[in-house]
């Protein structure tokens, strides 16, 4: 494990912007990455006619990005 796996063991993440570009990538990238974080919270507003749950599914859980940890 290297200098960022060390910082980021047994750490608790919040991440805000899930549901953009940017925010997929680097949940992506902590997933597969820094397995030894312990828990990864993310921020997901709901939007009209959508709820949290619905966002999450449709942006994050059912991206291309995520199909390689499935």
């Amino acid at each position: 494990m290297g200098k960022i796996g060390d910082f980021y063991e047994g750490k608790t993440l919040l991440l805000t912007g899930t549901t953009g570009f940017l925010g997929k990538v680097i949940l992506e990238k902590f997933l597969r990455a820094l397995p030894q974080v312990k828990r990864i919270y993310v921020l997901i507003r709901s939007k009209k006619g959508s709820s949290v749950e619905e966002r999450f599914k449709k942006v994050i859980h059912d991206s291309e990005i995520f199909f390689k940890l499935r």
